[in-house]
């Protein structure tokens, strides 16, 4: 059983991508609730500012930094402003990603595929190495990406977002079996479809309901239940756990 003690992150910096809305922003305002320093990298800086001040007015601690994460020199300059003010970063969560056309496979275009996997598959290659590099000299740290219960089950008229999401599970158990040697521990989480995000904004409503009825407790998943589980992984309760995906989807997953 853990301890308090354990889930704690007081004294850890956390870099958070996409994350001055939705889910990124429950992300961040559970890691700042349990001691960590945050780091909020959003291509909106208006809103991260907002989210800054946000977590400040409730004892934490956070700094908002403009990143376009498909963006090489954005990324350095991101890694290079949480080094400046907190001194070293222990955790990243890869969070940043989008949904992308729902539409069967011959409707589809090169053009949609290169955006999707430029933000959910390529960008994530290049914040993790960049930031990994950082962890190694280190020798310890914590990362968690976003993946998506589509990525194990493939629903129809979603193949481009699915097969970007399966990407990320399968670099995820590549990464930690590289990083473990070097004392960083790397997961992902499957979470089902959110309520009150971006994602589920740009959805059709009968694609929306149908996920729904495809989960099993009824119900979409709430932020701050896939936060919890980010933390839980990023915390020394999980100091065990590496090249995992855990699911948040309410009995969805079928693997």
């Amino acid at each position: 059983m853990s301890t308090a003690a354990e889930t704690r992150l007081t004294g850890r910096v956390a870099i958070v991508t996409g994350s001055a809305a939705g889910l990124g922003r429950a992300i961040v305002e559970m890691l700042a609730g349990l001691g960590a320093a945050v780091v909020i990298a959003d291509r909106d800086l208006a809103g991260a500012k907002r989210l800054e001040q946000d977590v400040a007015n409730n004892g934490g601690t956070a700094m908002a930094v403009e990143t376009d994460v498909i963006q090489a020199a954005s990324l350095e300059r991101m890694s290079a402003a949480a080094i400046t003010r907190f001194g070293h970063v222990d955790l990243l969560v890869n969070n940043a990603g989008m949904l992308g056309p729902i539409r069967p496979l011959w409707e589809t275009t090169d053009e949609e595929v290169e955006r999707v996997y430029a933000l959910n598959v390529q960008s994530v290659f290049a914040c993790t190495r960049l930031v990994a590099r950082h962890m190694i000299e280190r020798r310890r740290g914590a990362i968690v990406t976003i993946a998506s219960v589509a990525g194990k089950d493939g629903p129809r008229d979603m193949s481009i977002y699915a097969s970007s999401k399966a990407a990320v599970i399968g670099f995820t158990k590549s990464w930690a079996k590289e990083l473990a040697p070097h004392g960083v521990r790397v997961n992902c989480v499957s979470p089902a479809l959110i309520e009150s995000t971006g994602m589920r904004a740009e959805m059709p409503e009968w694609f929306s309901a149908d996920s729904v009825g495809r989960i099993p407790m009824g119900r979409l998943a709430r932020a701050q239940e896939v936060a919890q589980v980010v933390a839980f992984l990023l915390s020394d309760a999980a100091s065990f756990v590496t090249g995992a995906c855990y699911d948040v989807s309410g009995g969805r997953a079928s693997y």
